[in-house]
């Protein structure tokens, strides 16, 4: 028997998402603009939405998976983990043979007794690597990603500096509006659970956007394209787009993830440079499925990145899988946001 199927009621519970930013690019056409700005530099062509991302219509993977799945490297990381769980010397020794053991059979031969077990180690570890590692995210005051994200997108359209500000200062709003479980639900969209209002918001606030746009409303305009472009951009952080039950687990993983991409912003790796560089966009004409889209493309990266930060949670900034795939995610939002612009414009 695979491991326990978790109830969607229990995977909501579990959810913890901490509402990150992303960021967008360039795109293409002369331009005019409310207050005679023309655009900084030439726009490429549109390019066509990539067809969404298959996602299995399939009940949700183990919650146990990261541990079933783990290679011998990791498998050594994992005992180490368990020396440090405030547990008896006997239930570490425990869990070290109930977990060989496991491995040895392979995932497709759990038991109900081995997902107890797992259960055991999940939260165990769990509780140790919080201690360890979860302040790295939670102090976090970096620079205004969500900000970069849209304003980059508006004075690359060729949007007045002022309303390309009022969009800035708008993108972080968002984040102020719930706390704990709705905070949450808002700001994500798990294409395998089909759960999650970030699509949503990010086309009702689209749409309310584009109707103050047309009425020449220019300032309620750029407020509300602000805060769509939160919601898209939330979607481009694979953590943003599932194992809920994990996450609420190991809350570290997404906070050190999330730390680490703001730490690499304007230095470092760079990643603002993905956005500033990004020279083109997806035509957008339906807001919700363009943010489900790109949750499902991202989502598609989330394993192999929780793997990277609970495995690695001191190297896996340098490792070329994370980098590759941090810079990947950023393209993607990157043209989604852009063009987000272009359909509350016109």
């Amino acid at each position: 028997m695979i491991a326990k199927k978790l109830g969607i009621g229990s995977l909501f519970l579990a959810m913890f998402l901490v509402c990150m930013a992303f960021v967008p690019a360039v795109s293409a056409e002369t331009l005019t603009e409310d207050a005679a700005d023309t655009a900084v530099e030439k726009i490429k062509s549109p390019v066509p939405e990539p067809e969404p991302t298959t996602v299995p219509d399939t009940m949700p993977e183990s919650p146990y998976r990261y541990l079933l799945e783990a290679d011998n490297e990791e498998q050594e990381i994992l005992f180490s983990y368990i020396e440090n769980c405030y547990v008896s010397d006997e239930e570490k020794k425990e869990m070290k043979k109930a977990m060989k053991d496991i491995w040895k059979r392979g995932p497709d031969q759990i038991t109900e007794q081995d997902n107890l077990m797992l259960d055991k180690v999940a939260k165990s570890t769990a509780e140790y690597l919080n201690d360890k590692y979860g302040n790295v995210g939670i102090k976090w005051s970096g620079p205004n990603m969500h900000g970069d994200i849209i304003h980059i997108a508006c004075i690359k359209w060729g949007v007045s500096t002022s309303n390309a500000q009022t969009a800035n200062n708008s993108a972080p709003v968002p984040d102020t509006w719930n706390s704990g479980f709705w905070q949450s639900y808002n700001h994500y969209y798990d294409p395998v659970l089909n759960t999650g209002y970030a699509p949503t918001n990010c086309a009702n606030r689209a749409n309310i956007a584009k109707d103050y746009y047309n009425s020449g409303q220019y300032t309620s305009a750029y407020q509300h394209l602000g805060y769509s472009s939160h919601y898209m951009a939330d979607l481009g952080n694979p953590m943003h787009t599932g194992k809920e039950s994990e996450q609420y687990l190991n809350q570290w993983v997404h906070t050190s993830y999330e730390s680490y991409v703001a730490n690499n912003w304007n230095t470092g790796y760079n990643y603002k440079n993905v956005v500033q560089n990004t020279g083109t966009y997806y035509s957008i004409t339906n807001p919700e499925q363009s943010a489900k889209n790109l949750a499902s493309a991202t989502r598609s990266d989330l394993n192999a990145l929780y793997d990277a930060v609970f495995y690695y949670p001191d190297t896996f900034g340098s490792d070329s899988d994370v980098i590759e795939i941090t810079q990947r995610v950023l393209g993607k939002t990157a043209k989604y946001n852009m063009g987000l612009v272009k359909y509350v414009r016109g």
